[in-house]
């Protein structure tokens, strides 16, 4: 059972993770557009721990001011947590089928639509189960070690 104060920054975490996630999701399928799928996760990953680093030090874990020895910390931890996101969306990319889902426009007596909305499915999944690794890795990390919280001596 986890106690309500770690249950509260779970809650947070999991907030400020999906403003990320969102973030993230939209780099990732622009640049994916342009460029090769490892080189726009990266670029997404980058961009979205800026973001999720300010409101996870704010508001989740609490913690004011300049702290140069947080940061550095929380860039390790998102090195290692980046890597294995970059790496297991490869890998969930290898591995899942190519699929496809396509919203058509139908217009009567024709029969093809004209596609107005398509959704690469393996892409989607593929961030999914890859922002779940870096998600487990990086909650640890933060709580355990980035933002413990100092013990009165």
């Amino acid at each position: 059972m986890i106690s309500s104060k770690t249950y509260i920054a779970l809650t947070k975490f999991g907030i400020v993770g999906g403003l990320s996630f969102f973030f993230d999701l939209s780099i990732y399928y622009s640049l994916s557009q342009f460029i090769p799928t490892y080189a726009a996760k990266s670029v997404a990953i980058v961009l979205a721990t800026v973001i999720n680093y300010q409101l996870n030090k704010a508001w989740t874990w609490k913690q004011k001011g300049r702290n140069n020895q947080t940061l550095a910390k929380y860039i390790l931890l998102y090195a290692l947590s980046g890597t294995m996101n970059v790496l297991s969306n490869e890998f969930f990319l290898m591995v899942l089928p190519t699929a496809e889902l396509v919203l058509n426009l139908d217009y009567p007596k024709q029969a093809l639509g004209i596609p107005i909305f398509a959704v690469k499915i393996d892409k989607f999944f593929a961030v999914i189960f890859a922002t779940i690794v870096g998600m487990i890795v990086n909650f640890i990390g933060q709580k355990l070690w980035v933002f413990k919280e100092k013990q009165a001596k």
